[in-house]
């Protein structure tokens, strides 16, 4: 696409401003199953997003080609304007006074053959299924590359680019014991190929589903809940919503007009970070090309602000915070690397669970999808993890339902753990201890 001139031809045809957002995604996918190759794909797509303010209205023209003549998009863009009625204010944004640096993909992974990432999959089957002998199945087997450029170019001078590429390795364990079944996954995302350990992942994932094995449902009555990392950060995945500054223009978000009150326990902070070291989400500007940064959203159990991108802090006339992403043609409010840290003493999770004389380490929720109103902060979830008695380990847990409200659990928080780790979701927590909190069983 032809940048400078379809910026001229614009300004000549009376747009007061253009921008053009450049997205190339490049991405290989493989896949084993019983030793076979199952899959071998690469795809290879460019996606381009013209805007511009015409009389006053945003026009929006969208094209996977980029070879359209100037005039042509240009017309498009015209004839969209045309069928708007909308009386709203639209903003192209000039630019942010500095930006942070970008990150360069790791070139590694171009530099290894196909040959040798399929090889790596079919020894992981292997190494998984050799794990223990009541692992009867590994069905899901697979490893997907991506690299993404994206671009941003506007009529005020503004030109951006930002890059990422990772890989990550998903593998799914069967195992029987008996009449029962269990499921147990891995997802390992690495921006450096070589970091790959095949070994620790079917390690992992092993152990993982040979200690669901022998399950049973507790008796329903309120428990000490410790709630493991991964499992905290789908559950907190399914509430980031309410920081959303389009959750408090909607009104559907319990913390509207809470901003520099208590909401939280002392022990809470959240952080969203762009530019959080290591994480495969790493974003030095929006989609709309603000400048990111590191911002705490609750700090010591205080509410400080909702995420924002242009339109939403237009509306409480304040300032993006740099949480503008695409969703299709739209800009949403989005996170980026949302954190949960504390200030406070931390201990592992094995601590934790010495000090609980009975209680459940709660391991996976299911569900969640149905289970939760983002609105007034309650969820109940399907969920499976380990019985706790007299501070150790007893037997493993399934068939439960665990439930409760997200801010009253927040502010139960007794522990928090020294486990923090950053998540596919790009949710980043450590394992938490709730003082109680009811569960439905047997």
């Amino acid at each position: 696409m032809k940048y400078e001139l379809l910026i001229e031809k614009a300004k000549a045809a009376g747009f007061e401003a253009l921008e053009i957002y450049a997205n190339h995604n490049y991405g290989l996918q493989i896949a084993v199953f019983a030793g076979e190759v199952d899959q071998n794909k690469i795809s290879d797509s460019y996606s381009y997003t013209v805007r511009g303010i015409y009389q006053n209205k945003m026009a929006v023209f969208t094209t996977e080609y980029g070879n359209e003549e100037p005039d042509y998009i240009v017309a498009r863009l015209k004839e969209n304007a045309a069928t708007l009625t909308t009386t709203e204010e639209f903003e192209i944004y000039k630019g942010s006074p500095a930006y942070p640096d970008g990150r360069e993909p790791n070139p590694v992974f171009a530099q290894i053959p196909v040959s040798e990432k399929i090889a790596l999959l079919k020894g992981l089957e292997n190494k998984v299924k050799a794990f223990d002998a009541r692992i009867i199945h590994v069905p899901y087997c697979m490893y997907n590359e991506n690299l993404s450029t994206v671009e941003i170019i506007n009529s005020y001078g503004l030109k951006l680019k930002k890059e990422n590429g990772l890989a990550h390795i998903t593998v799914q364990a069967v195992a029987k014991e008996g009449e029962q079944t269990q499921t147990s996954y891995k997802i390992d995302i690495k921006l450096d190929y070589n970091e790959f350990d095949p070994d620790a992942i079917a390690r992992e994932v092993g152990e993982k589903v040979i200690a669901k094995l022998n399950a049973s449902p507790v008796p329903s009555k309120s428990y000490p809940i410790i709630f493991e990392n991964e499992a905290m950060s789908d559950l907190l995945a399914s509430f980031v919503s309410m920081f959303s500054g389009e959750s408090a223009v909607k009104r559907i978000t319990p913390l509207l007009g809470k901003e520099g009150e208590k909401v939280f326990s002392e022990k809470i902070t959240f952080i969203d970070d762009p530019l959080y070291p290591g994480a495969p989400n790493f974003q030095p500007f929006d989609d709309e090309g603000v400048a990111s940064y590191k911002k705490k959203i609750v700090d010591k159990g205080v509410f400080t602000t909702f995420l924002h991108n242009l339109k939403t802090a237009k509306y409480f006339k304040t300032q993006s915070t740099g949480n503008g992403f695409k969703m299709g043609s739209d800009i949403n409010v989005d996170v980026t690397n949302f954190l949960l840290t504390s200030d406070e003493a931390k201990k592992s999770k094995e601590e934790i669970i010495k000090g609980v004389k009975e209680g459940l380490l709660i391991t996976e929720l299911a569900g969640l999808h149905a289970g939760v109103n983002p609105v007034n902060g309650d969820f109940s979830a399907q969920a499976s993890g380990f019985l706790i008695e007299n501070g150790a380990i007893a037997r493993p847990v399934n068939l439960i339902v665990v439930s409760g409200n997200f801010l009253k659990m927040m502010n139960a928080i007794e522990e928090i753990g020294t486990d923090f780790e950053l998540f596919y979701t790009n949710i980043g927590t450590p394992s938490v201890k709730v003082s109680q909190l009811p569960v439905s069983g047997l």
